[in-house]
């Protein structure tokens, strides 16, 4: 059984009143503390892989959204060889939805951090205020074609994927701690998800003729 970490009290930031006689908190203090979210990282732990963090989303109108304004303005990024757009950028003002949607060197040459990618590209309420509900950066969205996969490989931090459209033949395969490689499947029912990518993991798509699409966001876990 995994011990609870509870380190993560140590970086809240509440006030804590302690008697000078022997170093007790006040009960209000302790409810506080009781009553404060351990940030995902705890909550995911240290051998989950993934772990529901929201689940009354809605799809159907995040794909009308989607086809709407990215579909229309940007119909080449379905194309083979592009497969992933930006749904958030670095600039004020207008943005080009390509600049860091695939590699993390590219933005980190062009002097930026995956931070620094909170602006909305496009107009798209309901989806833009669940990205920033769920306090996700450098947002994009990703295609996986049918009978395709995504190189072993691993990121530099967590994930938060919101499931769009798919078929059960498509899943993702995650390193656990003993490097066994697991088979882990989220489905497009309207949830969020908080995926450790921090491990080699990949997306493969198995489907004969259906694409997989997810809405994939950095976020971080430790705050």
């Amino acid at each position: 059984m995994e011990i609870p970490d509870y380190s993560y009290l140590e970086n809240l930031r509440i006030k804590a009143n302690r008697s000078q006689l022997d170093n007790t908190m006040s009960m209000k203090d302790v409810e506080r503390l009781r009553k404060a979210q351990p940030p995902l990282r705890v909550r995911l732990g240290s051998t989950k892989r993934t772990m529901s963090i929201k689940e009354d989303i809605d799809i159907e109108k995040i794909n009308k959204e989607v086809e709407e304004t990215v579909d229309k303005l940007n119909p080449e990024w379905k194309k083979p060889g592009n497969c992933q757009i930006l749904l958030q950028g670095c600039f004020e003002g207008k943005n080009d939805p390509y600049f860091g949607s695939r590699r993390v060197k590219e933005l980190e040459d062009g002097g930026h951090e995956e931070k620094d990618f909170i602006v909305p590209i496009f107009d798209m309420p309901y989806t833009n205020k669940l990205i920033k509900q769920l306090k996700m950066y450098r947002t994009r969205l990703m295609l996986l074609k049918p009978k395709s996969c995504l190189s072993w490989h691993y990121d530099l931090g967590m994930r938060i994927h919101i499931p769009l459209y798919g078929d059960s033949d498509s899943f993702h395969i995650i390193e656990d701690n003993d490097g066994n490689k697991v088979v882990h499947q989220i489905k497009p029912t309207g949830g969020a998800h908080l995926m450790n990518t921090e491990v080699y993991h990949s997306g493969v798509n198995l489907s004969m003729d259906v694409d997989r699409c997810h809405i994939v966001g950095c976020v971080n876990v430790d705050e």
